[in-house]
Order: C-alpha cells, then structure tokens, then sequence
C-alpha cells in the first residue's frame, strides 16, 4: 500500500467517524470522490479540520461549502 492510500484510507476513517449521524450521512457522498485529484483532497482535509458545528452551517446552507465538493454534499 502506497502513501496516498494510506492516506485516503484516513480520510475516509475520518469522514465516517464526525461523530454525528446527521454529519455522517451527509458527508458519506464524498467517500465517492476522486481522491486523485489533489484539490479535492485538500478540500476534504480543510473540511474535516473544522468542528461539528461548523459543518452543521455547512450542512444546513447558513456556511459556505468548499466549491469543489458541492457536486456531492448538495445533492445530499
């Protein structure tokens, strides 16, 4: 296994452990991005540093998403 599956096997753990069910299911649509892209990558990284309420802002419209992700998380 090579560095950058490490590393999305990370995030992947990471986007399936928020901590909250509502969270959970609405960042599940990014387990289908492609992680070869660097910007999407870096996007999720900037997204799971946030905290729970920050990404329920996100989640509910009241926050900005990062444009990169839209096509996944408003679809949700």
């Amino acid at each position: 296994m090579n560095e950058s599956e490490i590393h999305i096997r990370r995030l992947r753990y990471r986007l399936n452990r928020q901590g909250m069910l509502e969270l959970d299911a609405w960042l599940a649509p990014l387990l289908a991005a492609d992680f070869n892209q660097p910007e999407i990558v870096e996007a999720i990284e900037i997204l799971l540093q946030c905290e729970a309420p920050e990404l329920q802002a996100m989640m509910s419209g009241e926050t900005a998403l990062p444009e990169v992700l839209e096509k996944w998380l408003l679809c949700s």
